[in-house]
This record gives structure tokens, sequence and C-alpha cells, in this order.
């Protein structure tokens, strides 16, 4: 009998310790999952238009999600995009990504929707030059700044970017001195912005700011002028 219920005891703690062994599976399989959907796809490209009518932007749309966009949303249109390559067609926005086991998936917005950048693969030490750590407190503090020195204004730059991904230079303070109280209009140049951080590239201006309490973007490519709001 005693070596009966030894046998007994024996198969139901090895059948305990199997069902824990799959349970601790299950938690690793879904934890390995979760983090594949959140911050794992890399953006292979992305185009933007209506069916013929694409821009690529690729770069573009990497840049703002490595930024963090705004309130960590990127929303689709014109104004984030660079452009308008169709105009008066509802445009849609085409993500190719790929996760850490190299799968390909496509994300697809339609114009006036937000971009989660938390979905998102965010490499800032390659594409980020704002000092490590800071969180955007520089921001902060700014506009701060601004709201204290001339609370009239309509517009306020939180951030602003000359460049290509990789290889951009801040260029903030510069628009901030070229704004004036109904807003800020400048051409993308070299000339313009000061300088050429990526010299034979085809560059884009980023600009992050906050108009009537509310932030958004603006991006327009190498040549064109930008008006804000």
């Amino acid at each position: 009998m005693r070596s009966g219920t030894q046998v007994g005891s024996r198969l139901f703690y090895g059948a305990v310790m199997l069902a824990l062994v799959g349970m601790c599976a299950s938690l690793l399989s879904m934890s390995i999952g979760a983090q594949d959907e959140g911050g794992g796809w890399r953006i292979v490209r992305a185009q933007y238009g209506w069916r013929d009518r694409q821009t690529n932007v690729t770069d573009l749309v990497r840049d703002l999600i490595e930024r963090g966009g705004v309130n960590g949303r990127v929303i689709v249109n014109n104004q984030t995009m660079g452009g308008d390559p169709a105009v008066s067609r509802d445009k849609t926005l085409r993500i190719i990504a790929r996760n850490r086991q190299n799968q390909e998936r496509e994300f697809v917005y339609v114009e006036g929707a937000p971009i989660d950048v938390a979905l998102f693969a965010v490499r800032r030490d390659e594409f980020d030059d704002r000092p490590r750590g800071d969180d955007h407190r520089d921001d902060r503090r700014d506009v701060h700044r601004d709201d204290r020195a001339g609370a009239h204004r309509e517009v306020a730059i939180l951030r602003a970017y000359w460049g290509v991904q990789g290889r951009t230079a801040n260029v903030t303070e510069l628009l901030r001195n070229m704004q004036r109280e109904n807003g800020l209009q400048v051409m993308a140049n070299n000339r313009s912005l000061g300088s050429d951080p990526a010299p034979g590239a085809d560059k884009v201006l980023i600009v992050i700011y906050r108009v009537q309490g509310q932030e958004t973007a603006a991006a327009v490519r190498e040549g064109n002028s930008l008006t804000i709001p």
C-alpha cells in the first residue's frame, strides 16, 4: 500500500510540474509575441498617395516615428507626408515593416488616420540628436520660456530638424528667430537653414509645433516653402 501511495504521489507531482512548465512556456510565448507587436516592427519602405500617384516617404516616416511623433502619434496627411501627390483624392499611406523573425507585414493608414509610434522600433542611438535621457525636457522648458516671453504668439516651435535620417541639423532656434507674430514661412534649402547636414541627399525639413494649444507636425521636401500655420 505504501509503495502504491508513493507511486501515486510521484505521478501527481509529475503532472503538476508538467502543467507548470507548460504554463511558463505559454507565458513566455505570449511575452515574445507582445514584444514583437510593441515596438518590434522596423520600417522597410513607405508609400503615400493614390493609385499610381505615389510618393516614397520612407525616410520621412522613419524620421517622424523615430522622433516620437506628436504625443506618440503621427497623423497621416499632406502636411506630415511632405506634400500632396494626388490633389483632391483620398490618399493612403502603406508601410512595409519587418519584425525580429524577419516576417513582413503591411500597415495601411487612410488619410487623416494616426500612426501609433509604439508599434515600431525606435533606435534613438542612431537617429535622435538630442542629448541622451533628456526625454523632451528641453522642449518643455523652451515652450514655457516662449509662453512667458510672448504669450501673444499663435505658434510655438517645439522642435525642428533639417536633413535626412541619421544626418540632421537641429534648426529649432533658427526657425524660432524667423518667426513672426502670425506664424512662420521658410524655404527648405541649405541657405535658409544655415547648413548642409547631408551633402548630395534630398533633404527634408520637419517641424513639430504647437498652435492654439494643440501640438502638430509639418514636413516639406528640399526646394519647397513651408508655411505655418
